[in-house]
């Protein structure tokens, strides 16, 4: 097979543009090679500038919770993703360095602590059994992802935001805009536009009408001047609600599609729900389908995996090369090389969500939508199966998050 990961190294002083991944299944050849070299690499990225390539998972980690380093993508030498960066996303809480990220940061916390999203396991069940149900009314084939691996994490920030569910067509488009790097300066400017719009009247309905939920307890707590700025409001809750359904609603696809070409491990999830954690975890490892965000900028000079970072350089992880590091998985005790999938492997050191003070807000509800939807998945569909040849799968191959356009299965 042949994809794309959302950016790979071709060599070290050559342009870092997206390239295939030899299969879906494996890293990038490029990021694997420099991993094994050791140390840094230096890498081209789409503007032209230069950076430094973390790819093992101890360099990443050291990059990701060092105070040396920062986010703050309107810092002149950031590595930016796309050239709208520092416009759509400067000044947001996630974008700052402690302690002021880590204040901000600590206001919604909360809403998505393990608490109050294993509390809401009972409600993702019914949503997963709905989707289910829904499936099996219209009968084989169906594209998994339109019909449930989107709509499940989409309803389920939806009702901790606050956001109405008819809206999703919309709010999805805007989320793939965002994240398809296929799509040009001005078009990503223009829809942006038109999401700020769309969150900007939902907040101010919010504020006339507040009701139980995550935006109208930012405006009645959480907004003014020790808190969020109100004219930042609708850029936070639009990043929120695109990256409370995007990751996710991707890892489902991917790894229903891992699960159904490894048969082994999909019947052993499948006599052992329990297992239901450590495969969430696994995946996340196994796919990483952020390849290559966070990036960071050197605030000063620091040394990372022996190679000396100086002030004003960026560094660029990739995560998927770290979480395929053999010295972090399966080098030892016994586990499965760190290539291979194996949902029974302790695989929670993974750097799926980054790492440090910065690590995804949403991890946990993504955690648990996973644990509730591929063992109740499997044990009402036992049958499933993929409706097209496993080479003709269609992932994405130009995205800032990897995963698949559509997956059509039948059972």
């Amino acid at each position: 097979m042949t994809t794309t990961a959302s950016g790979t190294a071709i060599t070290e002083e050559a342009p870092f543009f997206p390239a295939p991944r030899s299969c879906p299944f494996s890293a990038p050849p490029q990021h694997t090679a420099f991993r094994e070299a050791g140390g840094l690499h230096k890498v081209t990225i789409w503007d032209g500038s230069t950076h430094w390539l973390a790819t093992r998972h101890a360099d990443i980690r050291a990059v990701l919770s060092s105070p040396s380093f920062s986010a703050d993508v309107r810092n002149p030498d950031f590595p930016l993703v796309h050239s709208n960066q520092p416009e759509h996303e400067g000044g947001l809480f996630l974008r700052l360095d402690d302690p002021e990220h880590a204040r901000l940061r600590q206001m919604l916390t909360k809403e998505f602590s393990v608490r109050r999203t294993q509390a809401m396991r009972e409600e993702l069940s019914r949503i997963t059994d709905e989707l289910i149900d829904a499936m099996l009314a219209k009968g084989g084939p169906v594209d998994f992802v339109q019909d449930f691996a989107l709509p499940l994490p989409s309803r389920a920030i939806c009702l901790i935001l606050g956001v109405p569910y008819e809206d999703h067509a919309l709010f999805e488009r805007h989320a793939n805009a965002g994240t398809d790097l296929d799509v040009s300066h001005e078009e990503r400017a223009r829809t942006q536009r038109e999401a700020f719009a769309y969150y900007e009247a939902l907040v101010e309905r919010k504020r006339r009408e507040p009701s139980d939920d995550m935006i109208s307890r930012l405006l009645t707590q959480h907004t003014g001047p020790d808190g969020f700025a109100p004219e930042m409001l609708p850029v936070l809750v639009g990043i929120l609600v695109g990256a409370g359904h995007e990751t996710t609603a991707n890892m489902l696809g991917l790894g229903t599609v891992a699960l159904l070409v490894n048969p082994d491990q999909r019947d052993r999830l499948r006599d052992r729900p329990e297992l239901a954690p450590s495969v969430a975890e696994e995946m996340l490892r196994y796919w990483s389908i952020v390849s290559t965000d966070p990036r960071r900028v050197a605030l000063e000079d620091v040394e990372v995996g022996g190679q000396l970072v100086r002030e004003g350089e960026g560094v660029i992880v990739s995560l998927i090369a770290g979480n395929r590091d053999p010295r972090a998985f399966g080098a030892n005790g016994g586990e499965c090389p760190a290539d291979t999938l194996d949902i029974g492997r302790n695989a929670r050191r993974h750097v799926a969500f980054g790492f440090g003070s910065h690590q995804c807000l949403g991890q946990n509800l993504a955690r648990v939508e996973m644990q509730v939807a591929w063992p109740r998945l499997f044990e009402r569909i036992p049958g499933l199966r993929l409706a097209i040849a496993e080479d003709e799968l269609p992932f994405k191959k130009n995205s800032i998050v990897y995963g698949l356009t559509s997956l059509p299965v039948t059972w």
